[in-house]
């Protein structure tokens, strides 16, 4: 079989990426694992969201893509929809750049099912430390990828991993209505 050379860019894309990514092991939340497969293993990079979104069927919705902060001009959105079980997805990517040229992009799922405590569970599992902000109804785990594995950060060590393989900060919430993972990567 003779691959195109757009077929062979794209596996070859998401194998460095899957490659570089630290590995976790699936089932602790199927909501994790979703969030964990569109989002998180790709590093919230808009291309390969978008990839692995369209390669796990995510499909039309009607809600809009959380894009906004201020200070971004955003490139790029995305909004599509899946579920697991009876439980729906909702799938908000987009990047962007500011004035002063740091790139940031982000990926959020929306959970219509209340499991903040396990999706939490998960996010700790994949992570391998504990959230540096924690609530009852939020979670913050700020971290940059070194060496195959996640490392968490001080606010002192943001500009530099931000300048290195990027700051990236995931944010798990949850209530009576749902539970959101965000994962935000800053480049400078």
């Amino acid at each position: 079989m003779i691959l195109s050379k757009f077929t062979l860019g794209a596996v070859l894309a998401a194998t460095a990426v899957l490659g570089s990514a630290p590995a976790w092991a699936a089932g602790a939340s199927p909501f994790f694992d979703a969030f964990a497969n569109v989002c998180a293993v790709p590093a919230a990079d808009f291309a390969a969201v978008k990839s692995a979104a369209e390669t796990q069927r995510w499909g039309p919705t009607d809600t809009k893509a959380d894009a906004s902060m201020a200070g971004v001009t955003v490139a790029d959105t995305l909004a599509l929809a899946s579920s697991v079980g009876k439980t729906g997805l909702v799938l908000s990517a987009w990047h962007g750049t500011t004035k002063t040229g740091v790139k940031i992009s982000d990926c959020t799922v929306h959970v219509q099912k209340s499991d903040f405590p396990a999706v939490k569970e998960a996010a700790v599992a994949w992570l391998a430390f504990p959230a540096q902000e924690d609530s009852p109804k939020r979670a913050i785990y700020r971290f940059t990828d070194t060496v195959g594995a996640h490392h968490p950060l001080t606010p002192g060590e943001f500009d530099a991993a931000a300048a290195g393989a990027g700051l990236q900060i995931l944010t798990v919430s949850g209530d009576a209505d749902g539970t959101v993972l965000d994962l935000m990567m800053i480049k400078k």
